[in-house]
């Protein structure tokens, strides 16, 4: 039998030679998308699965409790790691992160800036590496120890032993090579460095502020004992903090590191999604492409099936059953989707490189035997489900019309086609709805009004004494017709990553914790950034005082309670001892995301603090401004190779994730829209071909070739109004949930919806138009000899 069948939907296939490559195709195109969307989930929900030990793995963080939210940190005191694995015998392995810092280094004669982190060694315990050179045991044997990934070891060494190696970090401190690691896979948490250095040189080094419990600077990882439930541990570490610091009001919690990439987003002390919002969204979508392809096979056989009653009614008449030629349906379908299951695995090794490029991912794809049965798996089931209309349908036909030429469609077969059709432009529409909204909310925030002019902005960091040589360096550059102004300031522009509670005024409540971002500028900053004041005066060389005074914005203001002129000259008290006034109040920029908030900044005026050099280009200087900045690298940092980088390509880099989802958006749209097409065509094949003599006779009446278009695409007109209807709604409601992560977004508008319906109903009226203008075309005494 089931070579019967076998050999029925070959011949069909071979028949149909048109209509069998548009099915197959449609179910390909479905499939490979579905395929890739879900090798890009796959990946998402499988970060840090290597780590043998990840479900014990935990990131200790902190809620933090100011007067007007909660705030949720993982940075964490320098002292917390050890004290935790020495107090508590539920703690197995701790070890402390810092934040990615890129330095310098030089072998013999090779120099170039690296990626990597200050660890302890239980880091090597708690988590999973495989070591080619060096012991696993004890990868650091004193605190100038260092562990390179193979990649970063091959780089400097080539095909020697790495070990025992001497590589100078920043023309300063030589570090020995200790071992060497692979490189994690590149969907794993923290895993963008290529080197590792024994915290404890780092601790050492900044003994004067990381010993203090007061004081967040590092991320804290730990592993618990086995059958130890995290729960129970949290539950004797929550308020450590409060011991160690009594007015503090932080609340210790530990995030498992199985759910930090999908679960990273807080608000108000709540966890409230991350990147498992994409993970559902594309899970969703890729749901929706293969419904759209499933519906457009339907609907394609369906169109077909005039072509297939006399088959079916001979079938009958020599005693075929209805459960026969259901089964001989079903199977054809099946072996369709197993062919288009076959091109798409063809499309999915094609497109993958370019399918890697556009999510910024390495994602392999590999046949092993689980992924070969989810594929099977899922190509049977795309099989019977877009076979399974089409099949009960065709083996309905009653022999007795069909061999009289009298097959016709019933009210109830042309209902749910619609439906079907309908269906298709519905989720279309939503996809289209969304891309609309995602790429004006990405245009919306990459060109907003910051507060700040980032045109022309350049910025490097400091080396070597380039901050005790920076008056010079200023008037060096200041003197360039290239450049307009120069600044220095402690962190590079935008993302301000330093804060602090410790700012006090007269009347602040004792109890009422707020958090300040801080920073230190020097008196051209405002100038050079171009943001204006709102009360008082920026910082200025005359006053030699301006080193005690402070500057803030004005939503500091706000938060102290005074207006912006109120706030100028109150006196104010840092960490308790750095006592001076507010000079000035400059207006609210947004120097974090469109995510954020714009949060109360102070910035103080200490020349110790900097570390950066900002200068504006003159318009259309940019190119010798960067020169200007390099021959100063030259002159005062020589040892150092020259980076720069723009500001407003920094403010872009906060939206690559949004920019890679518009793409994807744009991308499965379009994908969506062709498939509902190739549907949308089967059915107006099927359609104009019922109202065959219709046309004839209008044809015979005088009808146009315009009017009869019309008329044929009204109906199809009204489905996607229908689609629009339905569809705009529940796409609205997604983005509306979608733009609540931003706290700067656009309006969804009825403009929007309109322009989804118009390009759904052009992309409809495209498709059938072309079965109208042909079947307008045809001869009047051939359309009226039809049945």
């Amino acid at each position: 039998m089931i070579r019967n069948f076998l050999k029925v939907a070959l011949r069909s296939i071979q028949r149909n030679k048109v209509y069998s490559l548009l099915n197959i195709l449609g179910l390909a195109i479905g499939l490979a998308c579905a395929m890739l969307i879900l090798l890009w989930v796959q990946d998402e929900m499988n970060y840090d699965s290597h780590h043998q030990n990840v479900k014990s793995i935990y990131q200790v963080m902190e809620n933090q409790h100011y007067a007007d939210r909660i705030g949720t940190t993982f940075s964490t005191p320098g002292p917390l790691g050890p004290y935790l694995k020495e107090t508590y015998p539920e703690v197995k392995y701790s070890s402390r992160l810092t934040w990615e810092s890129e330095n310098l280094f030089t072998y013999q004669e090779q120099s170039f800036y690296e990626q990597g982190r200050f660890v302890d060694a239980d880091f090597f315990h708690i988590f999973t590496f495989e070591f080619l050179e060096g012991n696993p045991q004890s990868p650091f044997t004193d605190k100038t120890s260092m562990v390179l990934t193979e990649k970063l070891a091959q780089k400097y060494f080539g095909n020697e032993s790495a070990v025992g190696k001497v590589i100078k970090m920043n023309n300063e401190t030589n570090f020995t090579v200790t071992g060497v690691v692979k490189s994690w896979p590149a969907n794993t948490t923290n895993g963008d460095f290529d080197y590792l250095i024994n915290f404890d040189y780092f601790w050492e080094d900044n003994l004067t502020w990381l010993d203090r419990w007061g004081n967040n600077n590092v991320r804290c990882f730990i592993q618990l004992q086995e059958n130890i439930e995290s729960s129970d541990f949290e539950g004797k570490i929550a308020h450590l903090l409060d011991e160690k610091n009594e007015d503090n009001a932080i609340v210790l919690f530990l995030h498992p590191l199985e759910k930090i990439h999908l679960y990273s987003s807080w608000d108000n002390g709540v966890a409230d999604g991350g990147r498992i919002r994409y993970v559902r969204i594309f899970t969703i979508v890729a749901f929706f492409i293969l419904l759209i392809a499933c519906i457009n096979f339907m609907n394609l056989a369906t169109a077909q099936a005039v072509k297939r009653a006399k088959e079916v009614g001979l079938r009958k008449v020599v005693g075929a059953y209805r459960g026969n030629l259901i089964a001989q349906f079903l199977s054809e379908s099946v072996i369709f989707a197993f062919l288009g299951g076959v091109l798409a695995l063809l499309l999915v090794l094609l497109l993958l490189p370019a399918f890697n490029t556009l999510t910024e991912k390495a994602i392999p794809f590999v046949l092993n035997p689980s992924a070969l049965v989810l594929l099977t798996t899922l190509v049977f089931v795309t099989g019977l489900l877009s076979g399974s209309y089409p099949a009960f349908y065709i083996a309905s036909f009653q022999p007795a019309s069909v061999l009289k030429g009298q097959m016709k469609s019933g009210k109830g077969a042309s209902r749910f086609r619609k439906v079907l059709v309908t269906t298709q432009f519905v989720l279309s529409i939503i996809m289209i709805f969304c891309t609309i909204v995602v790429y004006q909310q990405l245009v919306f925030v990459q060109n907003q009004e910051t507060g700040f002019d980032k045109q022309g902005l350049v910025y490097v960091e400091m080396h070597q004494n380039m901050r005790d040589k920076f008056q010079v360096i200023k008037q060096q550059l200041s003197q360039n017709p290239a450049i307009q102004s120069v600044a220095a300031m402690s962190q590079a522009p935008l993302g301000f990553n330093s804060s602090t509670w410790g700012f006090d005024w007269p009347g602040k409540d004792p109890q009422s914790k707020i958090l300040f971002t801080n920073l230190s500028i020097d008196n051209t900053f405002t100038e050079t950034f171009r943001i204006p004041l709102a009360a008082g005066r920026s910082f200025d060389p005359q006053f030699t005082t301006d080193t005690l005074h402070f500057m803030i914005n004005e939503a500091s203001a706000v938060a102290m309670g005074f207006k912006p002129e109120e706030a100028v000259d109150q006196p104010v008290t840092l960490w308790g001892d750095r006592k001076g006034k507010v000079i000035g109040v400059f207006k609210d920029f947004n120097f974090s995301s469109s995510k954020s908030k714009i949060r109360p900044l102070l910035m103080l005026h200490d020349p110790d603090w900097y570390n950066h050099i900002v200068v504006r280009a003159n318009e259309g200087q940019n190119a010798a401004a960067i020169q200007a900045l390099e021959e100063i690298y030259q002159e005062f940092a020589p040892a150092y190779p020259f980076e720069y980088q723009f500001v407003d390509d920094k403010w872009k880099e906060f939206y690559d994730n949004e920019a890679r989802t518009a793409s994807l958006f744009n991308t499965f749209a379009l994908v969506a829209i062709f498939i509902s097409c190739l549907g949308l065509f089967g059915l107006a094949a099927f359609t104009i071909q019922q109202r065959t003599k219709e046309i004839g006779v209008r044809k015979v009446l005088g009808a146009s070739v315009l009017s009869i278009i019309q008329i044929t695409t009204r109906e199809f007109t009204i489905l996607v109004l229908m689609a629009a209807l339905i569809g705009s709604p529940v796409a609205w409601y997604l983005m509306d949930m979608w733009l609540e992560d931003f706290a700067f977004r656009i309006d969804v508008t009825f403009f929007i919806p309109l322009v989804a319906t118009a390009i759904a109903i052009s992309v409809a009226i495209v498709t059938v138009a072309y079965h109208a203008f042909m079947a307008s075309h045809t001869n009047p005494v051939e359309a009226l000899k039809y049945e």
